[in-house]
């Protein structure tokens, strides 16, 4: 799959990293390669270091050696370790890396089509979406949810919430996308997201006041975020979905270069700015959905990820920063975790809380920037 028209080198605005003033400077090629290299490498030790962190520290400790054992399917010291690392906690890193991948991808490129820093996945409504669709399987079909939830030999062990936030992000995906491809204007496009996702607030709003307290509390608890929800029989749906918008997102480097430098260069570039569109946000929107359905509304990381990736690597070249936010993501997403888990504590925080922790003073220094002319 292409999208038509992307410029075939990177400009030469892309080359340069911004200094304290906003102002840009070129360097070195080789150095920058250099630099770069050297922070993919740095970004990969540390997330093998968060994965083995992961696994082995929590509110029972495994020694890294022993999680090292169980994972090459060697004899280990005690059995219920074995049990503990396969069966929950590697479902849990995964799904952390998942998440960290597809928020900080769709993040980036939402961020760049809205040429706005402060644009995320669900600046488009899809987590709102999400949230109607489970509301109304929790608040108003209770029944049906614990039908689908019922654990054994089910496919899904929630279904009945994956499926609902799935088809509300869906719903919500289809009626931007539309907007998208006959909207020329992306703020437009944007303000309407913040309208449906008030909008769609509401509704469950509504929906709540009408529950009784054991309704509340499931929606509640779905709606505070969790890495632990997803099992091995659910985890290829949820890395099938991520892969296929991962693969989308790889195409859409060169259209992204292009696109961060306005649309009337991007069109003088040949590029079709508005298949571009569709496409990049169709492949944030399924990360994001799929994200949403699996593990909950989880925020400010498809904020704050981009913005860390931007400025460790020092570009603003998609053809970087794409693998970029997917190491930068997904190491994020399992500290996050590791906070959560609150090691050596029978106690976990909501994840929701783990990534407001984190996110937040990055997107309150993105503010700030903002305000001195700070720009992507």
């Amino acid at each position: 799959m292409s999208i038509p028209g992307p410029p075939t080198s990177v400009p030469a605005q892309l080359e340069s990293i911004p200094d304290s003033k906003g102002a840009g400077h070129s360097i070195d090629t080789g150095s920058r390669v250099r630099r770069q290299a050297a922070v993919f490498a740095l970004l990969a030790v540390l997330g093998v270091g968060a994965i083995m962190l992961s696994l082995s520290w929590s509110s029972v400790n495994i020694p890294v050696d022993q999680v090292v054992a169980i994972l090459l399917g060697r004899e280990v010291q005690k059995s219920t370790w074995e049990t503990i690392v396969m069966d929950i906690r590697l479902p849990r890193v995964l799904t952390a890396i998942l998440v960290g991948t597809g928020l900080g991808l769709a993040g980036l490129q939402m961020q760049t089509v809205f040429r706005n820093p402060l644009a995320s996945p669900f600046t488009l409504g899809v987590s709102s979406g999400a949230s109607l669709g489970v509301a109304l399987v929790i608040l108003v079909s209770p029944t049906s949810a614990e039908v689908f939830s019922g654990v054994g030999s089910g496919l899904f062990n929630n279904l009945g919430t994956v499926a609902g936030a799935a088809l509300g992000s869906a719903a919500v995906l289809a009626i931007m996308l539309a907007v998208a491809s006959r909207v020329g204007d992306m703020i437009v496009v944007l303000l309407l997201g913040v309208v449906m996702a008030s909008l769609i607030g509401a509704i469950v709003t509504i929906l709540i006041f009408f529950s009784n307290e054991q309704q509340t509390r499931e929606f509640v608890e779905w709606g505070l975020g969790s890495f632990n929800r997803v099992r091995w029989n659910e985890m290829p749906f949820l890395s099938a979905s991520i892969g296929v918008a991962l693969v989308l997102a790889a195409f859409t480097t060169k259209p992204l270069n292009a696109l961060l430098l306005g649309e009337n260069y991007a069109r003088s570039m040949g590029l079709n700015v508005k298949w571009a569109r569709v496409v990049i946000m169709g492949s944030a929107s399924l990360m994001a959905g799929a994200v949403v359905a699996y593990a909950g509304p989880i925020g400010f990381l498809g904020i704050a990820i981009p913005h860390i990736a931007r400025g460790v690597f020092g570009t603003s070249d998609h053809r970087v920063l794409v693998p970029g936010s997917v190491l930068v993501g997904l190491t994020v997403a399992l500290a996050c975790g590791i906070l959560a888990e609150l090691p050596n504590s029978s106690l976990n925080l909501p994840i929701n809380a783990a990534t407001a922790l984190f996110g937040g003073p990055v997107a309150m220094w993105v503010l700030l920037r903002a305000r001195r002319g700070f720009a992507l």
